[in-house]
C-alpha cells in the first residue's frame, strides 16, 4: 500500500465571534468576522489541493448553538465538496458543539462509501476504510461537560490497519482549560494506536512521550482573540507502508492576532518605542503574508518615561495606529495598548529628555500622585476591589440601551482584560488631570 494522506483539524468554532474588535469604530471587523469560514474554506481547497485520502475534525466544529441555519448550511457546503472529490470525512463533537448543546441540525452529505460524517455521541464509534487500511475510532460529546474519561471506552486496535484515535480532551497537564474528558498520555498509548487526532486545546502540541506513537493537538484552524497569535491551521499526516507517521503543519488561518511586547527598562525618548514597534510589525506583517492582523501593544519596565507613557497614553496609541496603517497598507489593526510599565525606584524626582517631569519638584510622597499609585495597584492585584467595582459600575450597564451591542462589550464585567483595560485608561486621565491641576 502506497503513501496515505490524512489531514487532521480541530476547533473550527464556525462563525465564532471575534473578541475587542467590535467595541473600535475602526476595526476591520468584517475581514475577521468571516476569518472562521474562510479558514474552513481553506482547509477543504488544500485537501482537494494535496489530495488527501481522509480528513478527521477532532471536534468543536461549532462554536455554539447556531443563531441561523446559515451556519450549518455553510458546512454542509464545504462537506459537500470533499465528498464530490472522493474525500471522506469524519467529524465528533466536543463541548462547544455537544449533542445537548444543538437545537438545530442540517442534513449532511454522506460520505463516498455511504458513512455518516459525524461520529456517535452515546457511544464509542468507528469508521473503516479497508481500500485505505484506515480505521478511525472516536465518540461525540454528548453534553458540554463532558467529565468522564471517554478514553477507557475506545477499543482495542484492529490489526494490520491503521488505527487513528479521534477524541476532544484536555488530556493531563493542559493547565488553563475546561476538564473536559479528562485522560493522559500513557491512557492513550496503551490503546495500541497508530496516531491521536486531539482538539479542544487551540495550541498545536505533541504529547507523546519517547517510543510512542504520536498523540497530536492539531491547534485551531483560526485564532480568535489576542490570546491565540500566530498561524493556526492544519496537520497532514503521511502515513507509509508499516504504518509510521510523518506530519507537516499547514496555516489556514484568513486572519492573525499577535502581541508586541516592549520592555521599556533603557527607553529615552518615546521614539525608542515607536521605533521598536516599527521593526518588530515590519517582520510580523511578513509572517502573516497578507492576511489582515490585529496587533496588542504591551509595554512593560521599569521607566523614566512611565509619566510620559500614562499621562500620555492617548497619543501614544494614536501614533502607533498610524504607523500600523502606514506599514500595513490598512491590513494593520492596533486591537489595544496595554502599558504596564513602574517608576524606577531610585531617582526622584524623574525627568526624560523631552523635559516632561514624571514626577513633579516637591513631589509628595503621601499626596495625590501616591494614593493614586496604591488605588490603582489595589485594582490590577486584589481580586475583591476588582469585584466591587464591577458592582459600581453595573447600574450604569443596565441604564445601556438594549439595542447598544457595542456599547454592551465596552461593558463587558465578565472580561478580566476588560477591568485592565478600564484601569490603565483611568490611570491616565487621572494622571493628566493632577497635572492640569498643578500647572492651573
Amino acid at each position: 500500500m502506497s503513501i496515505r494522506k490524512i489531514l487532521h483539524a480541530a476547533d473550527i468554532h464556525l462563525d465564532s465571534p471575534m473578541r475587542n474588535l467590535e467595541a473600535y469604530p475602526d476595526a476591520p471587523v468584517e475581514a475577521f468576522r468571516g476569518a472562521s469560514r474562510k479558514a474552513l474554506s481553506n482547509l477543504v481547497d488544500l485537501a482537494i489541493a494535496q489530495r488527501v485520502d481522509l480528513v478527521v475534525i477532532a471536534g468543536d466544529l461549532y462554536d455554539d448553538d447556531w443563531n441561523d441555519a446559515h451556519t450549518g448550511l455553510f458546512f454542509a457546503q464545504q462537506s459537500q465538496r470533499l465528498v464530490s472529490a472522493a474525500i471522506p470525512l469524519v467529524v465528533i463533537r466536543g463541548n462547544h458543539d455537544a449533542n445537548s448543546v444543538m437545537t438545530q441540525s442540517i442534513r449532511l452529505p454522506a460520505n463516498p462509501d455511504g458513512s455518516s460524517i459525524m461520529l456517535a455521541h452515546d457511544q464509542v464509534d468507528r469508521r473503516l476504510f479497508p481500500s485505505l487500511g484506515i480505521a478511525v475510532h472516536g465518540r461525540s460529546f454528548a453534553h458540554r461537560a463532558e467529565t468522564s474519561d471517554l478514553s477507557l471506552q475506545y477499543p482495542a486496535a484492529i490489526s494490520g490497519m491503521f488505527n487513528l484515535g479521534l477524541l476532544h480532551t484536555c488530556l493531563t497537564g493542559s493547565e488553563g482549560h475546561e476538564n473536559y474528558a479528562p485522560t493522559s498520555p500513557q491512557k492513550l498509548a496503551d490503546k495500541g494506536y497508530d496516531y491521536w487526532a486531539l482538539g479542544h486545546i487551540h495550541d498545536r502540541r505533541e504529547c507523546q512521550q519517547a517510543g510512542q506513537p504520536p498523540i497530536v493537538f492539531s491547534g485551531n484552524i483560526q485564532g480568535r482573540h489576542v490570546r491565540e497569535t500566530g498561524a493556526k491551521g492544519c496537520l497532514i499526516l503521511d502515513v507509509d507502508t508499516d504504518n509510521r507517521v510523518s506530519s507537516e503543519f499547514h496555516p489556514l488561518d484568513a486572519a492573525r492576532w499577535a502581541v508586541f511586547e516592549h520592555d521599556a527598562s533603557d527607553d529615552t525618548h518615546t521614539d525608542d518605542l515607536l521605533d521598536a514597534f516599527t521593526s518588530w510589525l515590519d517582520d510580523e506583517i511578513d509572517r502573516a503574508a497578507h492576511r489582515p492582523l490585529a496587533v496588542r501593544t504591551r509595554v512593560t519596565g521599569a521607566t523614566t518615561l512611565h509619566g510620559e507613557y500614562h499621562g500620555g497614553a492617548s497619543s501614544l496609541e494614536n501614533q502607533l495606529r498610524a504607523i500600523a496603517m502606514q506599514r500595513g497598507g490598512g491590513q494593520v489593526w492596533i486591537e489595544q495598548l496595554r502599558l504596564r510599565t513602574t517608576r524606577p525606584t531610585a531617582s526622584r524626582p524623574l525627568t526624560s529628555d523631552s523635559g516632561i517631569t514624571d514626577e513633579p519638584p516637591g513631589y509628595d510622597h503621601d499626596g495625590a500622585y501616591d494614593a493614586l499609585r496604591q488605588v490603582v495597584t489595589g485594582l490590577r492585584t486584589d481580586k475583591d476591589q476588582r469585584s466591587e467595582l464591577a458592582e459600581l459600575l453595573k447600574p450604569l450597564r443596565d441604564r445601556l440601551p438594549a439595542d447598544s451591542p457595542n456599547e454592551g462589550e465596552r461593558f463587558d464585567f465578565g472580561s478580566e482584560e476588560r477591568i485592565d483595560h478600564w484601569i490603565d485608561q483611568s490611570e491616565s486621565e487621572l494622571i493628566n488631570r493632577l497635572r492640569a491641576e498643578e500647572q492651573g
